[in-house]
């Protein structure tokens, strides 16, 4: 557990607080009321009396000092029971005498554990004073704080610690061994920070808002498959291990009907775990030797059985629907030790580009392994045919003579005769191709060009956003292309067409919402199907058809997986591994708030409000936003975990800027050749609109804060505007032509940011638009943040604006997170990114500077 948990707090309950000021300083409060277990009987162990190695015998302040329980996990309300071996014991009120000392029962030898809550809405720096007559230890959010280990039966013996505290909720647990008499102790604390004496609070209460420990530990459910029948489903799961920066994933086999877990992977190293596409069985792989196995396990049968070995370079393997052969994949670097290198065209710059891959087929029953593909490019596999019969495998390589400056081919290969057909050659626009049920037609999903202008449906626009996923049938025979979804505007995520209703099923970004439909074929007509949710995050359909599993999140609540069943149309939910972790934790209101332009776009936004909002009080306001082509989900958790920047005691205002794919095609295309003008007018018009109706909002205490793109435009909006009177910039990007040509994927992404457009034929654009060649007009306090290592946004991007901004004299911090990419992802290190966010906007939206101050103090350099 973190020495101080982080919580986002502000004041937890106007009930159950238990303070009492003391007369000789109002900063002061003693602890008078205590959550007290019921006493507990303690053995000494046998030969205590014998010494050990040091020469030390075992006495009783030793048991004191044992871990007999996690204390992180306590967190108990009045009349709640505990387990200690055999017996429940129970949790009860009990309250100090009028000298703020708590009297226990005159009993030798009887451990008791106190608890009780604190929650500060600042960074405090407070001092913990104990006087005590027994034996006792005092832990503040699981660590040691205070501890006496001799019982002193005439005088309490005093000690005192000081403790910085981060705004949230803190839990302080007492042990304490009684004596034979005089069991009292006074616990106090007394806060050392300028200004008001009530920014903490004591509580009886385990309730809490959102905190950055809430968000980041826990057991997570990463995703589900399910097995051929639907009656089982394999779940994955993840967990971080604090204090340290590892973390553990693993696999369990659930019964859907009972929910017993029939088998875990916890602690193995097996990977690869899948179902096969016949009967209950899964496959896995291991490796010997640095060489590749598969194995099969019939868990019904209890039976396993290898059907492959010593495979040599093993990468990836998909079955055949009959279950007769394996595809899989193996794959090299062709990188080299180099002093001196000739890059091979722009991408030879990436790590990974000398990386190929081909593919061979298993046949499970011999064993026999063959190549089924050669070359200088990779081969990677698009799908397999119902009759197992032809497999689909794409080729793609980069052509600088034509935007979009890759091309892709799609092949079709008879496994048994390997004879090899081209169904396209030179795609400029990419697609991911599967066969129909009957193996006439192909589902492809690709952008809006995928074939061309027949999928586009962009308006007057002349460049399409292919960031937004459509959906196609292409007739092998024919070549004929039909766009299913011309006029859908959900952007396509992942698609499977079931044999067993010969109807599409697929998950959809639409607008905020992730959602699943199908459509049918037939009538052409698309359904939502009922998640529940607010945001799918994978799905998976049985090999019979007839049952779906998926992950889902809401709003505000924890990502869970369940089962459809495509028949009844029931929702089951089969996990939900947050249910505990998150049982004490309390969420503010969240509300749609949209406003609409002059030109009659609707521009959509979401609200987060403070757990204890009270519309009388003013709040300072964070904006929140990306603007890079993809909208903010409904997600939970995440980078940017909203309901956490809510919980600090801010309103939170999040809206989906024009160019955001969900919204349809017309939408997303205006992302092209904007870069930020359009998106960062819309943040400004829509955030004064929001002040302006919402009377609780301090209109300068306006904070804004965006990643990536978003960070780019948190650095536009400075040159547009002085409203926000904080800015933080995470990996933003100050000058467009450097990041288009430094970063990994500049270019790449280019093509759907300025689509034909380049420094040399758009210097208004690259130039002019760029945050760096607008510096002197910034007059907002910015906070630059970058990764150490990013290879997205180049660490150049912060520190050229930072340098800008210095020389100009402006009001501007500037912090790297050493080792980190574009995603801050070790779990201290994102801890500490994470307060240093709410240290900045404390500083300059809530005027509280402590916190920053003792995070980043100035150095006389």
């Amino acid at each position: 557990m973190n020495k101080i948990i982080v919580s986002a707090l502000a004041v937890i309950l106007s009930t159950n607080l238990c303070f009492a000021s003391s007369a000789e300083d109002n900063k002061q409060k003693t602890i008078e009321n205590w959550l007290i277990s019921d006493a507990i009987e303690l053995q000494l162990p046998a030969f205590n009396t014998t010494e050990d190695f040091s020469g030390s015998t075992f006495e009783l302040k030793n048991l004191l000092q044992e871990n007999q329980m996690d204390l992180c996990k306590i967190a108990p309300k009045e009349s709640d029971k505990m387990n200690w071996n055999n017996e429940q014991l129970t949790w009860k009120k009990k309250s100090s005498n009028s000298k703020g000392f708590l009297s226990l029962p005159n009993k030798e030898n009887k451990l008791y554990y106190l608890v009780s809550y604190l929650n500060t809405d600042q960074w405090s720096e407070v001092e913990l004073s104990l006087k005590s007559f027994p034996m006792i230890e005092v832990y503040v959010d699981g660590e040691k704080q205070l501890s006496q280990y001799k019982h002193e039966a005439d005088k309490a013996k005093e000690s005192s610690k000081s403790l910085k505290l981060e705004p949230g909720h803190h839990k302080i647990v007492v042990k304490m061994l009684s004596g034979s008499k005089n069991n009292q102790f006074q616990l106090a604390l007394k806060s050392k920070n300028e200004g008001k004496a009530d920014h903490f609070e004591l509580s009886l209460s385990p309730k809490q808002f959102m905190d950055i420990n809430k968000v980041l530990d826990g057991t997570k459910v990463q995703s589900t498959s399910v097995s051929f029948d639907g009656k089982y489903a394999l779940i994955s799961y993840s967990r971080t291990l604090p204090p340290s920066d590892k973390s553990e994933n693993w696999k369990e086999i659930q019964e859907i009907e009972t929910g017993k877990i029939l088998y875990t992977f916890r602690g193995t190293q097996l990977s690869n775990i899948n179902w096969l596409p016949t009967g209950n069985q899964i496959s896995y792989t291991h490796k010997y030797n640095d060489k590749a196995s598969i194995f099969v396990f019939d868990f019904e049968k209890n039976s396993e059985k290898q059907i492959a070995e010593n495979i040599e370079d093993f990468s990836s393997y998909t079955w055949a629907p009959n279950g007769k052969f394996i595809i899989y994949s193996v794959g090299k670097s062709n990188s080299e030790d180099w002093k001196m290198k000739k890059f091979q065209g722009m991408e030879d710059r990436l790590p990974w580009y000398r990386y190929r891959s081909f593919l061979y087929k298993l046949d499970v029953a011999s064993g026999v392994k063959q190549r089924l593909t050669y070359g200088t490019l990779s081969t990677d596999l698009a799908d397999i045919s119902a009759d197992g019969k032809n497999i689909l495998f794409t080729t793609s390589r980069p052509d600088y003579s034509g935007y979009p400056y890759f091309k892709q081919n799609l092949y079709q290969m008879n496994i048994e005769t390997f004879k090899v057909e081209s169904i396209w050659e030179d795609k400029l626009t990419a697609g991911q191709a599967q066969y129909s049920p009957d193996g006439k037609q192909l589902l492809v999903q690709g952008g809006p060009s995928c074939f061309g202008k027949i999928g586009e449906n962009i308006g007057n626009h002349p460049i399409a956003n292919n960031y937004d996923g459509q959906l196609y049938i292409y007739d092998l025979t024919s070549k004929n292309v039909d766009p299913i979804t011309y006029n859908f505007n959900p952007a396509i995520d992942a698609a499977i067409w079931n044999k067993s209703d010969n109807k599409i099923y697929f998950k959809a970004q639409d607008k905020d919402y992730v959602k699943l439909f199908s459509y049918d074929i037939a009538s052409k007509e698309f359904t939502e199907l009922n998640s529940y949710s607010d945001v799918v995050r994978g799905f998976d359909l049985s090999k019979n058809g007839k049952t779906i599993s998926y992950v889902a999140c809401g709003i505000s609540s924890p990502y869970k997986a369940f089962t459809y069943d495509i028949a009844s149309k029931a929702n089951h939910e089969i996990a939900n591994p947050e249910k505990n972790h998150l049982k004490n934790v309390m969420f503010g209101k969240t509300e749609d708030w949209n406003f609409t332009k002059e030109d009659g776009t609707t521009i959509i936004g979401r609200v987060y409000y403070p757990p204890n909002f009270d519309s009388n009080k003013k709040y300072p306001l964070i904006v929140n936003y990306y603007g890079g082509t993809s909208p903010v989900e409904r997600s939970f958790g995440g980078r940017y975990p909203l309901n956490m920047y809510a919980a600090m005691g801010y309103v939170v205002y999040l809206l989906q800027p024009s160019g955001a794919t969900g919204f349809g095609q017309e939408f997303s295309a205006r992302h092209q050749n904007n870069w930020g003008i359009i998106t960062a007018d819309e943040i400004i018009n829509g955030t004064k609109k929001f002040i302006k109706d919402h009377s609780f909002i301090d209109a300068d205490k306006v904070g804004c804060i965006g990643a990536s793109y978003g960070g780019f435009t948190t650095q536009l909006l400075q040159t547009r505007t002085d409203i926000f009177a904080a800015a933080i910039s995470h990996a933003g990007i100050s000058d467009i032509t450097s990041y288009w040509g430094e970063g990994y994927w500049g270019y790449s992404y280019s093509m759907n940011a300025t689509g034909k457009s380049f420094p040399w034929n758009r210097k208004d654009i690259y130039v002019d638009q760029s945050p760096l060649f607008n510096a002197d007009k910034i007059t907002t306090p910015m906070l630059l943040l970058h990764g150490s290592q990013d290879t997205n946004v180049p660490l150049g991007e912060s520190i050229q604006m930072y340098q800008a901004l210095k020389l100009l004299g402006k009001d501007v911090e500037f912090v790297q997170v050493k080792g980190q990419d574009h995603l801050i992802q070790n779990y201290n290190k994102r801890i500490l990114w994470n307060n240093t966010i709410f240290a900045y906007f404390a500083k300059y939206l809530k005027d509280q500077p402590q916190w920053w101050d003792e995070l980043y103090p100035d150095k006389n350099l």
